[in-house]
This record gives structure tokens, C-alpha cells and sequence, in this order.
């Protein structure tokens, strides 16, 4: 006997809605118990409250974590989104000896663990006699996120009509004209995405991080301190903001480029 089509897919249904339970809920706790009014996590609760919300907000050393870790996480992006899109250029659209192999080298930070990324960063920088530093953490992050630009803008640029261009520069546009007025708005999309990528790529990284990180510390580094003293309702708060934080960049995001591809 053949399945009737409303079963089947009324299992699939029941498949994706437990699938999106398994992967929401941890989150879902995470959100539920910032609002403990009490330091233990019990359930059920005996009410809500916000002050561990508050006590966040006026931490001094939660807020200069933050301020470090989105400075670092705009470095990243900018240089990433830069070298990543002229590394894909040159990798779509010319020939030259070698490309194959270059092409491989490029990625090959995206597929080794990150501690042994860590450690070997770690080791090079004691080798140079480099304090370690914000900077150190920048480039140790770039190492990572750069090949994560390059596959998306190299998706981008693969399927890149080039005739655009080539009619632009018929009409009398120089090359700066038309990467300015055809070019870049065109791959803009792609272009934010990449950043929103890389930014919450470096934003979370911690591993890498914990290596080559100085005294200034990262959010997620501040994270990992308090967690050695165990979870509290103020740990389950600051992974709330951060949440809504990323979340609201990826909505943002995504409103953007969807609005650019309609245009």
C-alpha cells in the first residue's frame, strides 16, 4: 500500500516540530531563567523580576567586556569583508598559476579545531615576542573568518553576470564608475551578510580567543569567569542580551538584502 500524501506529510510536520523543540529549548530555559527572582535555579518559579537584568547593565566589567568584544568583532568584519571580496575576485575572475592550490590554502583554517588554532597562535606570537594584546585577538580571529568571507562572496561572484559591467563601460563608465554604480550594489547583499557573519563569528569565539587574549578580556572570556564559580540568573541575562543582540542583526540583515534583491 502506498502512504496517503496527508500522513506523510503530517509526520514530517510532527519531525520538524520536535527537531525545532530540540534546538529552541535550551534557549528557551536560557531566557526563562534570567527572570528567577532568586539566585537558585528552581522551577517553578515564585514570580519574575528584571534586576539581574539591571545588575548586568551596571557592571562595569560586563560593559567593558562588551565595548572590547564589539571592537574587535568590527575589526574582523571590516578586514575580513575587505580581503575576503577582493580575494574572491581574484579567484573568480582570473587565472593565474597556482589558483588551485591557493584556492585549497585559503580554507584550510575553517577546518582545523580550534584549539589546535589556538595553540599554534599562541606559539607564534611568543616566537615574535608579540605582547598579547586586542590585537593579537583581531588577528587570530581574521585567521578564522576571512576563508568564511571568501566561500560566500566567491558564491556570490561565481554566478556574477559580467555583462553588466562590460555594457556600463560601453556606455563610457570608467572601472571605478562601474564597480561603484553596478558592481557594488549588486554584491552589497552579500557584502553585509559577510559581515553579520564574521561580526558573530568573532563576537562568540572563545577558544581561539582564550589563547591570545591579554588583560583586556572579551565578553565571552568574562563568560567563561563566571561560569567557574557556577550558573547564576545573571549568567542566564547576559546570554539573553547577547541572543537578542545577534538575532536582531541577523533580522536586520536579512530585511536588507531581501529589500535589495526586490529592487
Amino acid at each position: 500500500m502506498r502512504p496517503k500524501k496527508g500522513t506523510r506529510f503530517g509526520v514530517l510536520d510532527v519531525i520538524t516540530i520536535l527537531i525545532l523543540l530540540y534546538l529552541l529549548f535550551p534557549l528557551a530555559v536560557i531566557i526563562l531563567y534570567s527572570f528567577n527572582p532568586t539566585s537558585s535555579l528552581k522551577f517553578p518559579f515564585e514570580g519574575f523580576t528584571g534586576r539581574w537584568y539591571k545588575e548586568v547593565v551596571t557592571n562595569k566589567k560586563f560593559l567593558t567586556s562588551l565595548q572590547n568584544s564589539v571592537y574587535v568583532a568590527l575589526a574582523v568584519a571590516a578586514i575580513s569583508v575587505t580581503i575576503g571580496t577582493l580575494a574572491s575576485f581574484a579567484l573568480t575572475r582570473y587565472d593565474f598559476r597556482f589558483k588551485n592550490i591557493v584556492s585549497f590554502s585559503v580554507l584550510i583554517p575553517i577546518t582545523l579545531p580550534a584549539i589546535i588554532l589556538g595553540i599554534s597562535l599562541l606559539s607564534f606570537f611568543a616566537a615574535i615576542d608579540f605582547k598579547r594584546s586586542l590585537l593579537t585577538v583581531i588577528f587570530g580571529h581574521c585567521i578564522f573568518c576571512i576563508p568564511f568571507a571568501v566561500l560566500v562572496m566567491n558564491s556570490r561572484l561565481s554566478g556574477f553576470d559580467i555583462s553588466v559591467e562590460e555594457a556600463a563601460k560601453d556606455l563610457g563608465a570608467t572601472t571605478l564608475q562601474t564597480f561603484r554604480y553596478v558592481t557594488f550594489p549588486i554584491i552589497r547583499p552579500s557584502i553585509i551578510g559577510v559581515m553579520m557573519l564574521t561580526f558573530a563569528l568573532s563576537f562568540d569565539e572563545f577558544l581561539v580567543t582564550f589563547f591570545i587574549i591579554g588583560k583586556r578580556n572579551t565578553l565571552p572570556i568574562v563568560i567563561w569567569g563566571m561560569l567557574r564559580r557556577g550558573v547564576s540568573p545573571t549568567i542566564n541575562s547576559i546570554a539573553t542580551i547577547v541572543l537578542v543582540f545577534s538575532m536582531t542583526l541577523i533580522v536586520i540583515a536579512n530585511k536588507y538584502a531581501k529589500i535589495r534583491t526586490l529592487r
